[in-house]
């Protein structure tokens, strides 16, 4: 009937026209939010692009509108009957269009849009920061505490380094620090990431034992007694190899007290001293101890003049600080981590037998160390309900880690760190504040939540709202939404709203064909007197259209989540396949006047 290659050209236009008009407002127009320069033209940029998006469906329906318009007016002359093979034709035609249209909507308003918001938002929020920072750093200024204001001003030139106020307010910095301290900056050694030492791990009794052997011959009697101790434990109670194990541990411990080893090759009673001390924490599990006398010996050793090391305290203090990281963090970990916050203001509760927990984080910052994925959470506020929704306590901590622990081996779960330490001076730990009741030494130390890890994505998603999930996301959490304390229809139904929206576009397509087959121009004319006041005003016509019948699908949807949740998405599915097939029975039903 028309072909349609004479519609895709009139669709592209009314979309690059449209694409065109969206980036020279968002140029052109006054921001309502004061931004930094740095950030103004790519909010610009990415404001333009939503934009082009929002009016994306009205345009390509006008297109569609005026396209076929314009084609019907090559067969206006000829007798066209209800149902002819004609219209069909062009319905499949006008059908693939619209499909082909609405994948690259989907693409953008599901893929590209959620991208894009978030990042106009960090942008809003990483303007906010840097001037909160500078503002401290300046305050820190006037108190006289130029270090503190350094690392203020440090966190701003992250967010701007080519800010001449920052730097000037550095530069200040640097000349007082070197006023007061005689000399330019130092800058405090630190140890690398933690190693972690692959003691018993995948080792047997033999294998342990063999180890033992090894470092017994060459007096490596710490070595030896240490491996022996994970063969006694590996060994099954009738194993006789726990008892030569038993002997082996007894044997090397006996040889550590004499000291015979550190003796004999190095002649320094206190240092061997401190390093059975050490020793001794590591057995007891006292790693915290054992870090800082192992990290002490570790100073003491390199500061040696006669060029000899001790292999033993760099050995045993990756054992103790691997130890003491599965219960503490460092504070300097988390030094830095202000400026590159994914997440902000993350409220939840969780529901547990014997009450509830109701978790505040200000925000979350996700960071990979040692090979796993961890999240440093700022500002927790952790509260605990009984049955009778009495507060059993409530506490406060600036900085926590949080990472998957697995204590079945299969099923991981969010486990955060409370305390932290400092990395170089023994004695400094940062605990819990509890505000309110009583809080068990062990919930101050550590908190294993009753949740997959996984889902703790989704609720720092959801606290941005629906409208920044992506559709995936939105279905995940309307199943769980009530567990975490959130409403989960209101997240059932923006998944439909969403998943209902390409459908409605596509019937709205159709329906645009019988209005560009009703007001189609006649044969050989190219515009009527009307139409040069109307054209422009179809993509706003269309949007209005849109939104209107938006509202009432919405309205369908709500109806359908709030009385039948649990087959609302096949009574939406059902609801617009009808749609779509009265439409194209509409369509198909045209005939010429």
């Amino acid at each position: 009937m028309v072909e349609l290659k004479r519609i895709t050209p009139i669709v592209i236009a009314h979309l690059l026209i449209g694409l065109a008009i969206c980036i020279v407002y968002s140029l052109v127009s006054s921001l309502d939010i004061s931004l930094l320069p740095p950030f103004i033209t790519p909010y610009r940029i990415k404001s333009s692009i939503l934009l082009f998006i929002q009016y994306f469906p009205s345009l390509q329906v006008s297109g569609i509108l005026v396209g076929y318009a314009l084609a019907f007016s090559k067969v206006s002359d000829l007798r066209v009957e209800r149902w002819s093979e004609g219209l069909f034709s062009c319905l499949k035609d006008a059908f693939a269009l619209s499909l082909f249209l609405l994948c690259i909507y989907v693409i953008l308003a599901e893929g590209l849009a959620p991208s894009l918001r978030t990042r106009n938002e960090t942008a809003i929020t990483r303007t906010t920061d840097y001037r909160e920072y500078v503002s401290v750093a300046r305050s820190l200024m006037v108190k006289d505490d130029h270090g503190r204001a350094d690392g203020y001003l440090v966190a701003a030139e992250g967010i701007w380094k080519d800010s001449e106020e920052v730097a000037d307010l550095r530069e200040s910095c640097r000349l007082r620090i070197a006023e007061k301290q005689g000399e330019g900056l130092s800058r405090q050694s630190r140890l690398p990431d933690p190693l972690i030492i692959a003691d018993a791990t995948g080792l047997t009794v033999l294998g342990a034992l063999d180890i033992s052997a090894q470092a017994r011959e060459r007096e490596d009697f710490f070595t030896a007694h240490y491996y022996a101790t994970v063969a006694e434990r590996l060994a099954r109670p009738d194993d006789p190899n726990k008892e030569t194990a038993k002997r082996a541990a007894a044997e090397a411990w006996n040889q550590i007290l004499q000291g015979f080893a550190e003796l004999q090759s190095r002649g320094d009673k206190d240092l061997y001293s401190m390093k059975r001390q050490g020793y001794e924490a590591i057995q007891g599990g006292d790693y915290l101890r054992a870090y800082y006398i192992f990290i002490d010996l570790k100073n003491k050793d390199i500061a040696r003049q006669d060029g000899k090391h001790d292999p033993d305290i760099e050995r045993f203090l990756e054992l103790s600080q691997s130890g003491v990281l599965e219960s503490f963090f460092f504070f300097d970990e988390t030094s830095d981590l202000g400026r590159f916050e994914a997440s902000r203001d993350i409220f939840f509760t969780l529901s547990r037998s014997g009450g509830t927990d109701v978790i505040y984080i200000k925000g979350v910052t996700y960071s990979r160390q040692s090979g796993r994925d961890v999240a440093y959470l700022r500002d927790v506020s952790f509260a605990r309900f009984d049955s009778f929704n009495k507060l059993q306590y409530k506490m406060y901590v600036p900085q926590a880690k949080m990472f998957a622990f697995a204590d079945d081996g299969k099923n991981p779960r969010p486990q955060i760190l409370l305390r932290s330490v400092g990395r170089e001076a023994d004695g400094v730990v940062t605990r819990p504040v509890v505000l309110e009741g009583s809080a068990p030494a062990q919930d101050q130390a550590v908190l294993l939540l009753d949740m997959p890890i996984r889902d703790f994505s989704l609720i720092v998603s959801a606290n941005r709202g629906p409208a920044s999930m992506i559709m995936t996301d939105l279905f995940r959490f309307s199943g769980r939404g009530k567990q975490y304390g959130y409403d989960s229809p209101v997240y059932l139904g923006e998944a439909l709203t969403r998943l209902a929206d390409p459908f409605l576009l596509l019937i709205l397509s159709i329906l645009s064909l019988v209005a560009g087959w009703r007001y189609r121009l006649g044969k050989d004319v190219l515009f009527k007197a009307w139409w040069i006041l109307v054209v422009p005003l179809f993509p706003l016509l269309s949007l209005i259209v849109i939104g209107f019948i938006r509202y009432l699908s919405a309205l369908v949807i709500v109806a359908f989540v709030s009385l039948f949740p649990s087959i609302a998405v096949v009574l939406t599915l059902a609801f617009l396949a009808v749609c779509f097939a009265a439409a194209s029975m509409y369509f198909s039903a045209q005939r010429s006047d």
